[in-house]
């Protein structure tokens, strides 16, 4: 019996020491969305740029994010870290913990309620809200593998923030129309994004804001367009709606669609647009056609 208690205690021990001064939290929350991580972890760029203190310090792939908030005057560290429970379900674990005050609030949190978990409550909460408006506004449909046809086109090329990707394109927007108008040049098709570089760990993109034209024989040259003639090319196809601000939740569809099937990807994800934000249709309304270049199995 003295035997079965020593293994015991010691057991206790070290789980009590763990706790203390091995788990590098003190505090977690946990939920699952219908959605992909790296839908959640856009989600997170454009929730954080809203808070007053707050920063992204880690991004690992799809799998894990570290943020810094700062809540009057006590300073969190949100350690996300995302696992797929299905083709469409992450399941989202935070691992909350207080830089200083580690121990004590280990201590204490197991018996008394500490501002970590109030705090904890109020701001995950505040994210699950803005998640679940954001994943009912917008949705995607898998659509399968098509030929996207050749084009040219008249384009500026950007270098944006991932989530700035559509403020950048409203910035170029009236450059191009009033380009074509004044040239009299004649539209052929729907305003598209082709994305040249894509940094998903630094939110970072460079690509092409492009206007289909027919081509003609005598082009004019202006400063900061160019011309680009694309050709066919086999893609998967992917139908969104919803702001363009996050059409990207479709990249991360197509991505995952390709891996599960046996597609080999080839290139960068193309939108076409075929809603006009500038109108003020409702958003969830907005539709874009977004392709992945890949390679027949």
């Amino acid at each position: 019996m003295k035997r079965i208690l020593l293994v015991l205690s010691t057991l206790v021990l070290i789980a009590l020491l763990y706790y203390l001064f091995v788990r590098p939290f003190e505090f977690e929350a946990n939920f699952k969305a219908k959605t992909l991580p790296g839908d959640i972890i856009e989600t997170i760029r454009l929730w954080n740029g809203s808070l007053d203190s707050a920063r992204i310090t880690y991004i690992d792939s799809v799998s894990e994010l570290k943020q810094t908030i700062v809540l009057e005057n006590r300073s969190y560290v949100y350690d996300w870290h995302f696992v797929l429970a299905d083709d469409s379900t992450t399941k989202i674990n935070i691992q909350i913990s207080e830089p200083g005050r580690g121990i004590t609030n280990k201590l204490l949190v197991p018996f008394t309620h500490q501002a970590i978990e109030s705090d904890a409550h109020d701001i995950v909460k505040k994210f699950y809200d803005i998640l679940m408006t954001h994943l009912e506004i917008t949705s995607v449909k898998m659509i399968g593998v098509v030929e996207l046809d050749s084009s040219f086109c008249a384009c500026t090329s950007l270098q944006t923030p991932q989530i700035g990707k559509a403020h950048g394109m409203m910035r170029d927007y009236p450059l191009l129309t009033s380009f074509i108008e004044f040239h009299n040049l004649k539209a052929d098709g729907t305003p598209n994004v082709r994305i040249q570089k894509w940094n998903h760990g630094l939110g970072l993109l460079q690509f092409e804001f492009c206007f289909p034209i027919h081509p003609t024989d005598s082009l004019p040259v202006v400063e900061g367009i160019t011309y680009k003639k694309f050709g066919r090319e086999k893609v998967l196809q992917a139908e969104y709606h919803g702001n363009y601000i996050t059409s990207d939740r479709a990249w991360y569809e197509l991505i995952q669609f390709a891996e599960r099937n046996g597609y080999k990807i080839t290139g960068l994800p193309i939108e076409h647009f075929y809603s006009n934000p500038n109108l003020g249709t409702n958003e969830s309304e907005w539709k874009a056609d977004i392709y992945l270049p890949i390679q027949d199995r």
